[in-house]
């Protein structure tokens, strides 16, 4: 008897009806060691010492002023759309063309610095991020006025829009803006000084990384202490109970979006103004799908996303050192997935708890 009952029972997944604090701190951070920690079996069945390859890993990336330094310049591009996707996120609109975003704003604030003349460092700067968030605001919006308007997927349209905004910057590049003096090599003109961020330290930590935690610092608040933040996330939990409660909801999405697509195009000024000091190919590879994976390790915390951020730059940097170990930088993109996947996992658990369950 006791065995058939034994039979009957099975483990369910309940829903939580409150998530502990503290729980919410000790899940990410057990997930991310979970991560390192899965990653090192790989790592064992290739020949190579775990405890080896993330010492030189993390060695590259904190063991020195310069890798500290490089560190925090892979994060802020990073950092940036990170926060401005997860702020989109929150109403559960799901921006994925932060690629796209990133790079209008980075044409945007290119045409600024290299045609607004006899200004000052200031007000060149201040123009070039007035146009970079309009013109990549802007660009969001088109998504998202399909959503409106036609119910269309803002997910599909926003990754097709991340070919339009690279493939138009490649034409930019190759056609009326490139170098003439730059041979072969696909280009504009490089950023007289005014165009120039400030750095910070002797290093190439730039004005980037103050602009991308006031923003997150700035979103947080209007998230967790505003009217609005209180409606934004009401829409991302239940839109129909929140139109019955009068809030417009069309109009919320329009403005998320363009505020969100306007963060992720200030990622662009900054990696044109504060590193390559002009616009050409492949200046921020991989920085728009990354900082949505960062968005949702953040589980869509503005303050969570520069956190992330940062483990990010951390990674990128360490692999470029463990090559030295004659491992791929690709080594580091499956670590990356291995924290993904734990992470994933943790957040099942806050939301969910495991119980025996008799059927």
């Amino acid at each position: 008897m006791e065995e058939t009952i034994k039979r009957q029972r099975a483990l369910t997944l309940v829903k939580r009806m409150e998530t502990p604090g503290w729980f919410k701190i000790a899940v990410p951070v057990a997930s991310i060691i979970g991560g390192f920690l899965f990653s090192a079996i790989f790592l064992m069945a290739a020949g190579e010492s775990p405890i080896k390859v993330y010492s030189v890993m993390f060695g590259g990336a904190f063991g020195s002023l310069y890798g500290l330094g490089e560190t925090v310049v892979k994060m802020i591009p990073l950092m940036i759309v990170s926060v401005g996707v997860s702020f989109a996120f929150k109403m559960q609109i799901w921006n994925a063309g932060g690629e796209g975003q990133l790079h209008i704003g980075a044409a945007a604030a290119t045409y600024v610095v290299l045609h607004l003349q006899g200004y000052d460092k200031k007000t060149t700067l201040t123009a070039a991020f007035l146009a970079a968030f309009i013109c990549a605001g802007l660009y969001g919006l088109i998504p998202a006025i399909l959503k409106v308007k036609w119910k269309v997927n803002e997910l599909i349209t926003c990754l097709m829009l991340n070919y339009v905004g690279t493939l138009f910057i490649s034409w930019l590049i190759q056609g009326p803006w490139k170098d003439p003096t730059g041979f072969a090599f696909p280009r504009t003109e490089k950023f007289p000084r005014v165009g120039e961020m400030p750095t910070f330290f002797g290093t190439r930590i730039h004005a980037g990384v103050v602009i991308g935690v006031v923003i997150a610092l700035i979103l947080w608040f209007i998230l967790a202490k505003t009217k609005w933040g209180y409606e934004i996330k009401l829409i991302g939990t239940n839109p129909r109970v929140a139109e019955y409660a009068g809030i417009p909801v069309k109009r919320y999405v329009l403005a998320v979006m363009f505020v969100s697509a306007g963060i992720a195009g200030l990622a662009g000024m900054s990696e044109v103004c504060g590193i390559t000091h002009r616009l050409q190919a492949n200046f921020a590879a991989q920085v728009g799908p990354s900082g949505m994976t960062i968005a949702y390790l953040a589980q869509c915390h503005p303050l969570g996303a520069v956190l992330v951020s940062f483990l990010f730059g951390a990674l990128l940097v360490g692999g470029n050192t463990i090559q030295k170990l004659g491992l791929p930088v690709s080594t580091v993109q499956m670590i990356q997935g291995s924290i993904l996947f734990f992470v994933a996992a943790g957040t099942m658990f806050m939301n969910y708890r495991i119980v025996w369950k008799e059927r």
